[in-house]
């Protein structure tokens, strides 16, 4: 089974499930064309490359899991599944899932460039502005962040959105009730700053875990590593300690510090405000 987003979309573009686009503009462009692909059924995944103000190789994927068989693709059912047939598969695999926990490696290809101090600058990747009227440019929507409870060691990895604050800072949105806001809120509360890795360009069943609820106290990489029977590789953080998916393509390892807010939002969410 694939271990990376570049495998995944290979595969992708073999079932006829892939479309490139360049030339597109981040600002609001982008988001109109992912919302007209996403008011069809079965609509194709796309690769935005050569995007307006940014160099060529600096590309956006967009609906990696909104067709059923990318859907069937990234759980490693048979993409000939459909509706009813395809829920029913993911309900037996899923009732089989037996966890088994990330396996640390030394070196990754995440780790081929690192940044850090006065060279870091995440303005240099394309972040657009999905909607009219969002309140910023969001560099983190089909993202993974990536947090550990202080008290009881589990790592969650969860959905949440990022929006771009300047060439260092990004903002965290996490709705409440979230495992990764219970993390973050147990070492604000302790006055203590709460380490995060946030993962952009990951394996899509990565993303795909960390975007629904699984039980609390169950890592989303344990969980990924039951379904595809082999643990997820990941490489300790340098900066926070965290377990990084190896074969991300892009991470950043930062705090959330007690007291330190910026305005973030509104973001024309899933539910269409």
């Amino acid at each position: 089974m694939f271990q990376d987003l570049r495998d995944w979309m290979d595969e992708a573009d073999k079932l006829g499930e892939l479309r490139e686009v360049k030339g597109a503009h981040w600002d609001q462009e982008i988001g109109a064309v992912v919302d007209m692909l996403n008011r069809k059924k079965n609509c194709p995944a796309v690769v935005f490359d050569d995007i307006v103000d940014y160099p060529s190789g600096y590309r956006i994927l967009v609906n990696s899991v909104s067709s059923s068989k990318r859907l069937a693709l990234t759980l490693g059912l048979p993409t000939d599944l459909e509706g009813r047939d395809l829920a029913w598969a993911w309900q037996r695999q899923n009732s089989e899932i037996k966890p088994i926990p990330p396996k640390e490696v030394s070196i990754g290809p995440i780790m081929e460039n690192v940044l850090s101090g006065d060279d870091i600058d995440l303005t240099k990747f394309p972040a657009p502005r999905w909607h009219a009227l969002d309140g910023g440019r969001y560099i983190g929507t089909g993202c993974l962040v990536i947090t550990r409870d202080p008290e009881e060691n589990w790592v969650n990895m969860g959905t949440y959105r990022i929006m771009l604050v300047d060439k260092r800072r990004v903002t965290v949105f996490i709705s409440p009730g979230k495992h990764g806001r219970i993390h973050r809120d147990k070492y604000l509360n302790a006055g203590k700053p709460c380490p995060v890795v946030i993962s952009f360009g990951q394996d899509p069943l990565l993303f795909l875990i960390s975007s629904i609820e699984i039980p609390y106290g169950l890592s989303e990489f344990d969980y990924v590593g039951g379904l595809r029977k082999e643990s997820v590789p990941v490489v300790r953080g340098e900066s926070t300690g965290l377990p990084i998916p190896a074969t991300a393509e892009i991470v950043v390892e930062g705090w959330i510090h007690p007291g330190d807010t910026h305005p973030e939002g509104p973001f024309g969410e899933w539910t269409g405000y």
